[in-house]
């Protein structure tokens, strides 16, 4: 039964008071009520049972030292204890908008395009980094955690009154099926290298909408929770391990993962078999510091990101082809003739209208962070007169350069565009200078 009644006013520890409007749910460590405070609607997470006070000290840590990135629900305020040692902690709101990450993976709620896929993936993956860089871990990492708007991918992460400092854990062990086997088996506590396994499976999960570990060794029998400690964490083999077949996903039964598996472009296929290769899910945790880094991640996801264009045929996204190749449509099969691109850094982006240019294309010196990853800073349009004319907004405060083979050089400001033609330079401010193909 809930614990607090429509009504009842609470004090936090700064002595505001808030008032209990309604219970929104119930999660396994505790209720969710929609409160009142400092005149707005919130939420509070009030415990089911005692919570020791070093867990209530590190919450009023956590508030002190402020969210690690937007993308957190983060702690805002604590309550007293009542009579009983009861508490609870207040933090916004979810807008209605996002959605569970668990509805995702049922398929009852479906993304607006793959490119919202692929923000999701990037943005949990950078809230990470960010936490993990300030020496935190999340220590519970699951599909509870995350509430993602279908429309554009954005993302925002609950539960996060479980982050402690790296090497410190409060008690929690995390859910099953995604633990780490060597915190499962009790031969580690959960840190910064569990996260980093949990994290792998949340990304699986998003791109492939199966579990990298759940296939043919999941076998009925008479002891499902043998089973389960055998799948995940005594032996467990990734259903795409290319040297065990043994796990592969069970024909119409994890439908989703081949199909995804198959249109993927391998250096994504690479990242996800090294991630869960054998030697980095032990059982007693050895190289368990080999795990895969947030940034690795990142490097991968942008790529992805940037070998996403539309097929001219179905107007669906698809991959970019390398160099020298045609692509074929993921969705309906035809062949793909190379679009024209932009050679910058290293990396040719494809030029099309409505694909759009990133902070980190254009700038050595980034970071992967949440903000930078989101921050679009040229976007390809389309003449409005002539629809075979194209050409790339500048959506910043610097000018770009363009310069054509002859020499000539013109300037273009905020809200200008420079013209997509083969052969011509554009230099972004003073950061590079990237050529069309």
């Amino acid at each position: 039964m809930p614990s607090l009644k429509r009504g009842a006013t609470l004090k936090t520890l700064e002595g505001e008071n808030l008032q209990v409007v309604d219970i929104l749910g119930e999660g396994g460590q505790g209720f969710i009520y929609r409160i009142r405070f400092r005149q707005e609607y919130y939420a509070l997470k009030w415990y089911k049972k005692i919570e020791s006070q070093r867990f209530y000290d590190n919450i009023q840590e956590n508030i002190a030292r402020g969210s690690p990135a937007s993308t957190f629900l983060w702690p805002i305020a604590v309550t007293e204890r009542d009579e009983r040692g009861g508490f609870g902690y207040v933090m916004e709101t979810k807008p209605d908008a996002y959605k569970d990450f668990s509805l995702f993976i049922l398929n009852r709620v479906r993304f607006s395009s793959f490119a919202s896929v692929v923000n999701a993936a990037l943005q949990i993956t950078a809230s990470f980094k960010t936490l993990h860089n300030k020496g935190l871990s999340y220590q519970d990492l699951n599909d509870g955690n995350f509430f993602i708007n279908p429309e554009t991918g954005d993302v925002l992460i609950g539960d996060n009154d479980n982050v402690a400092h790296d090497g410190e854990n409060l008690g929690i062990q995390g859910k099953p099926r995604y633990v780490a086997p060597e915190v499962v088996m009790s031969q580690h506590k959960p840190d910064t290298f569990s996260d980093r396994f949990s994290l792998a499976v949340i990304l699986f999960l998003l791109l492939f909408r199966n579990h990298p570990l759940a296939g043919q060794r999941d076998v009925d029998g008479d002891d499902p929770d043998e089973n389960e400690l055998n799948l995940y964490c005594k032996s467990p083999v990734f259903i795409f391990d290319p040297d065990d077949s043994s796990n592969r996903p069970k024909p119409g039964i994890h439908v989703n993962a081949p199909k995804f598996w198959a249109v993927f472009p391998s250096y994504v296929q690479d990242l996800f078999q090294k991630a869960f290769h054998k030697s980095l899910m032990r059982q007693d945790g050895a190289n368990r510091e080999d795990r895969i880094i947030e940034r690795d991640w990142l490097k991968v996801l942008v790529r992805l990101r940037r070998d996403l264009f539309f097929c001219p045929d179905c107007g669906g996204l698809t991959f970019y082809p390398r160099e020298g190749q045609d692509a074929v449509c993921i969705n309906c099969k035809r062949q793909i003739e190379q679009p024209a691109f932009l050679e910058i850094r290293g990396q040719r982006i494809p030029l099309q209208p409505g694909l759009r240019l990133y902070r980190y294309d254009i700038d050595p010196d980034n970071d992967f962070t949440v903000d930078n990853i989101k921050e679009e800073i040229g976007l390809v349009v389309q003449n409005q007169k002539d629809t075979r004319i194209w050409g790339l907004k500048n959506l910043t405060d610097m000018p770009w350069y363009r310069r054509s083979p002859g020499g000539k050089e013109e300037v273009r400001m905020k809200g200008e565009v420079i013209p997509v033609i083969r052969n011509n330079s554009i230099k972004f401010g003073t950061l590079c200078v990237g050529v069309i193909k």
